[in-house]
């Protein structure tokens, strides 16, 4: 077994067919297959199940993968602070769910600390990749929300994974849409005026349950989804198309270029906080780092501020 073995693991896992996974990692399918072979064989197990439809990753290959996500992450660390930094600079990394305050409070950060001898990585990502990334201390910090319905799932990866949640703001869902959608102009959206169109979120990891995904709704089974990886791309997915996106409400200016943002008729309130592992000390630059978010969201009439973190 090596690390290369385990990383092509998780790209197939990841993509769902061997044909996207070795188009993503720029080899040939057979090379892929063969050495995926190699460690099935090696381990005396079967990964993925392979037929005309596709693959399907097994008991064994789900336990595989986990450890995989887990030894990949570490060595990635490991890279990131003794290859990639350079000497004598300091690594701060924050993984975050898809917000705009967290990125640009991040940027302010960074501009503040520029002679400071540090190394900044800012990481936009799935629900339980921020918590795995804080988890293997690839960042000290991350974001995440949490409401009624998927509350019980988060806590019990939070507390499998020693992880703090210190609750930052809470907030009603809001829907993003394009300033040319037919509910645009209404004052309130209810979730029976959107089930006749497509729900647009952000991917998530193959394996994710329903409580995983980011948007702060349920949405019905039979709506279509179109999912993308990165705001911008979600964005202008918005522009172009009747789907919607549920989220906090909260945009930056220089980014809803013909979109709008409706408040939903419900009666739920989430909350976004960050999460830091219980075992490792917040360092300063963190500290630092949530007042920049706070300074950024406090007066926003969306949202209600929480108290600060103990």
């Amino acid at each position: 077994m090596n690390l290369q073995q385990l990383r092509y693991v998780i790209t197939v896992a990841k993509y769902g067919t061997f044909r996207e996974a070795a188009r993503q990692l720029y080899m040939a399918q057979s090379s892929l297959s063969s050495s995926i072979k190699d460690l099935e064989e090696e381990y005396g197990i079967q990964i993925f199940e392979r037929s005309k439809k596709g693959i399907e990753i097994t008991k064994e290959g789900a336990m595989l993968l986990e450890f995989a996500d887990q030894i990949v992450a570490q060595a990635d660390q490991l890279d990131y602070r003794y290859l990639y930094a350079t000497e004598n600079r300091r690594l701060f990394s924050v993984s975050s769910q898809h917000y705009d305050f967290a990125s640009e409070g991040f940027a302010r950060l960074v501009s503040e600390k520029k002679d400071e001898s540090l190394n900044f990585r800012f990481l936009e990502t799935s629900t339980s990749k921020v918590m795995e990334d804080v988890r293997d201390a690839v960042s000290e910090v991350g974001f995440i929300y949490l409401n009624d319905f998927n509350g019980k799932v988060i806590k019990q990866h939070l507390e499998a994974f020693d992880l703090k949640f210190d609750p930052l703001i809470a907030f009603q869902p809001h829907v993003f849409l394009s300033e040319f959608h037919p509910l645009a102009k209404q004052a309130k959206i209810s979730q029976e005026d959107l089930h006749p169109y497509p729900v647009i979120s952000f991917d998530q990891s193959k394996n994710s349950t329903l409580q995983l995904m980011e948007e702060s709704i349920q949405v019905d089974q039979n709506t279509q989804r179109i999912s993308a990886s990165d705001r911008a791309t979600v964005l202008n997915l918005l522009s172009v198309t009747n789907g919607y996106l549920v989220g906090s409400g909260l945009l930056k200016s220089n980014t809803q270029d013909h979109i709008v943002v409706v408040p939903m008729d419900v009666d739920q309130k989430n909350t976004i906080g960050f999460i830091y592992s219980k075992v490792r000390p917040l360092s300063t630059i963190s500290k630092r780092y949530m007042e920049i978010v706070r300074e950024l969201l406090e007066g926003d009439q969306r949202i209600e501020l929480t108290d600060h973190m103990d």
